[in-house]
């Protein structure tokens, strides 16, 4: 398998007034991500509400996810929870709809030492039938994947990459370094603001929430970074920075999905108990995003 790579948006979940899968608000989203320059999808994460989402409705926005990108980019899926079978057979729906693989974190609720977090993944990685994308946000999971688990569990066959959303680049260099010296394994940033420093140690990409807001900035960075062209990459760089707390309203990730509300593409529901943003504050923050040059700068897609 080819090493993963690049900008990957953690789309939110589109969904209708009543709660289900926006299965046209779904495709507008992927097309216009598609067009800014991404080069895969990551649903089904924490900006994709999955802990809110029901098992089929999560199946049915992957599904429509897949099909909405019609083998243009790859998507990746999502598992999460505290039951063993349970993830399983989350692993197992990303791969009857074709995912590429599955963002996965720790197990929450009860802390985990080191051997714990190693045993889990090891042995969901011998039974899943997608690889295994581990996902470090011990904000949220209070588990954290140690450098020491990350260095054991990179080299089963079926694990092939860390999203590290913890924000520490002192721990994402040591991911990237493991990344690097481990055939097929990518290490990625979860943390928009640090895609060129990330890039800078080693890492190799980043599935990132404000890449719905500006993908085509974030393409920028990342191909400047190949290109030897530091002074671009950090330019853009600088541009994300500065537009980043526009999208930060309401409760995470309602922002986020709002963004897209504010383009027309899909509408700003949540799932229960996130509060959605009112159609008067989807306004304000259209305004937000006319006025920072959010909405012009991304008028011209990544080559």
């Amino acid at each position: 398998m080819a090493r993963f790579h690049g900008i990957w948006p953690a789309m939110p979940s589109p969904l209708t007034e009543d709660f289900e899968v926006d299965v046209e608000g779904t495709h507008n989203v992927v097309n216009w991500l598609i067009e800014s320059g991404v080069h895969g999808i990551s649903a089904l994460g924490s900006t994709g509400e999955c802990a809110g989402l029901s098992k089929q409705q999560r199946r049915d926005l992957l599904k429509a996810t897949i099909d909405a990108a019609d083998g243009r980019v790859p998507v990746m899926g999502g598992a999460n929870g505290t039951h063993f079978a349970d993830v399983v057979a989350d692993l197992e729906m990303c791969g009857e709809v074709g995912a590429v693989g599955a963002l996965t974190p720790p197990p929450f609720y009860y802390p985990l030492e080191t051997r714990g977090v190693i045993d889990w993944f090891t042995q969901l990685a011998d039974a899943s039938p997608v690889p295994i994308f581990l996902y470090h946000i011990p904000r949220m999971t209070k588990v954290a994947i140690a450098v020491e688990a990350v260095e054991e569990l990179a080299r089963h066959n079926n694990i092939v990459g860390l999203k590290d959303s913890d924000g520490q680049l002192a721990y994402f260099e040591e991911v990237a370094r493991v990344g690097n010296e481990v055939d097929d394994f990518s290490a990625f940033t979860g943390s928009d603001a640090m895609i060129y420093p990330a890039l800078c140690v080693g890492g190799h990409g980043i599935i990132g929430a404000h890449v719905n807001v500006l993908p085509a900035v974030e393409r920028v960075i990342y191909d400047a970074f190949q290109a030897g062209d530091h002074a671009k990459a950090l330019d853009n760089q600088r541009e994300l920075v500065r537009t980043g707390q526009v999208p930060r309203v309401g409760n995470f990730p309602a922002g986020i999905k709002g963004s897209l509300a504010a383009r027309g593409l899909c509408g700003p529901t949540m799932t229960r108990p996130i509060p959605s943003l009112t159609a008067s504050e989807v306004a304000t923050l259209k305004d937000a995003m006319t006025e920072s040059g959010i909405l012009e700068r991304e008028a011209v897609p990544a080559d």
